[in-house]
């Protein structure tokens, strides 16, 4: 589907305007929210003065994978009904903005041609080749100190959430292989040595930085990929070999590379630390707490929800019942995505969340490419160990490359 571009801004020029906002988000990702903020901004001016408003707006409420995004938005707004603290209640509000502004802007925005969306996942790789190095490089000016300090539950200095990072690190690996899948390029076939290149080192790196959302997301995606690989090429054998060199992989990681192996060595302490009811300063123990204190919540508010401006507060008052002994500084918030929804807006909520998360999805036909389904996996499998969504640097990682994906095969379809 085209769109009439009736705005200030030509066709031509929207286009290279929108791989310059995905810069500027890419690059925010690693080391400014202040320069995701702008890029976003940006992203809904290039919608706003290429259409007429009637017809982004028209464009907008046509397409139902693009407004149940604001769902994500309104189960929030409309819980300050009921929570006390406004001021909390508005710092989610302001979280959540996007899923309002950015489903707009895709609205107006037309398909991008092949050679920006190879462009922009040259950057999105690029940002993160380049930030994974610096980080990289840190660790080898303090090996012996940084390696040994995860056996103390410690992981290397990546920015804003490690988590989130991994996250969008793993997706840089597939977006290397979706590139050399589809044989797309921007200059020269020669280019796939490049792409070989940055999908072997994002590997690599994946199992250095030790972060096991990360991993999981890394290897739930291979292991879609070979299912994929068998189903369509009928080819048994090479499956299996596949499938037990996959299994096989973390197990040599774990012996050779001594980052992980202390993160796993380190797993098992907390956990049995954890069973002996010792929490505080224990990295898995306080995530697992966080997650009983939400259910908690939960089961006083079971509908609706104690509501997002009051989430703090009630956990803090669990935390003082329960965990008395887990220090101020480290009563997290449910660290799981599907208990803080519970805890924040109740079984309401979570049904509503599940229904807008799938929906772009499901009925769209996005479920047919395998790219949005190693995406898809990376992003919920995150949901049981982590509140993914519930911060900037996660909200934008899922909305921009939804969009993205929604762009550039919806349109075909």
């Amino acid at each position: 589907m085209q769109y009439c571009n009736t705005g200030f801004i030509p066709v031509k020029y929207a286009d290279r305007l929108v791989a310059l906002c995905c810069t500027l988000i890419f690059i925010g990702f690693t080391c400014s929210r202040a320069m995701v903020s702008i890029g976003m901004i940006g992203m809904v001016a290039v919608a706003v003065f290429s259409n007429h408003p009637k017809t982004l707006f028209d464009n907008f409420f046509k397409r139902n994978e693009l407004w149940v995004l604001s769902l994500f938005f309104w189960i929030v707004f409309v819980s300050g009904l009921y929570s006390e603290d406004k001021n909390d209640w508005l710092n989610w509000v302001r979280i959540k903005l996007p899923y309002l502004f950015l489903p707009l802007a895709f609205a107006g925005i037309k398909k991008l041609s092949d050679r920006t969306f190879v462009a922009v996942l040259y950057v999105f790789i690029g940002t993160f080749f380049v930030s994974t190095t610096v980080i990289l490089f840190n660790y080898y000016q303090d090996y012996r100190h940084i390696t040994e300090s995860f056996l103390r539950g410690n992981a290397l200095a990546i920015p804003y959430s490690h988590i989130r990072y991994s996250l969008m690190l793993a997706f840089s690996f597939f977006g290397c292989l979706y590139l050399l899948r589809q044989r797309m390029y921007l200059f020269s076939s020669a280019e796939k040595y490049l792409q070989i290149f940055c999908a072997a080192f994002v590997f690599v790196a994946l199992h250095i930085l030790s972060v096991r959302s990360g991993l999981l997301a890394l290897y739930l995606g291979l292991c879609f990929m070979v299912v994929h690989f068998l189903i369509a090429e009928k080819k048994w054998l090479w499956g299996v070999l596949l499938m037990a060199a996959i299994a096989l992989l973390p197990y040599l990681a774990y012996q050779f590379i001594p980052s992980l192996h202390n993160k796993i060595n380190y797993m098992r302490y907390d956990l049995g630390e954890y069973k002996k009811g010792e929490i505080n300063n224990k990295s898995d123990a306080m995530r697992l707490a966080s997650m009983k204190v939400g259910i908690d919540i939960w089961k006083e508010h079971i509908l609706l929800g104690a509501g997002a401006g009051d989430l703090k507060n009630e956990c803090a008052k669990f935390y003082e019942r329960d965990y008395p002994s887990v220090s101020p500084e480290n009563r997290r918030l449910p660290h799981n995505q599907f208990v803080w929804m519970l805890a924040t807006t109740g079984i309401a909520g979570l049904l509503i969340f599940l229904f807008a998360f799938f929906y772009p999805f499901v009925l769209t036909g996005l479920h047919k490419q395998w790219i949005a389904v190693v995406f898809y996996l990376s992003l919920f499998s995150s949901f049981f160990t982590e509140h993914s969504l519930e911060e900037q640097m996660g909200t934008g990682f899922y909305l921009i490359f939804l969009l993205l994906l929604l762009n550039r095969f919806q349109h075909d379809a």
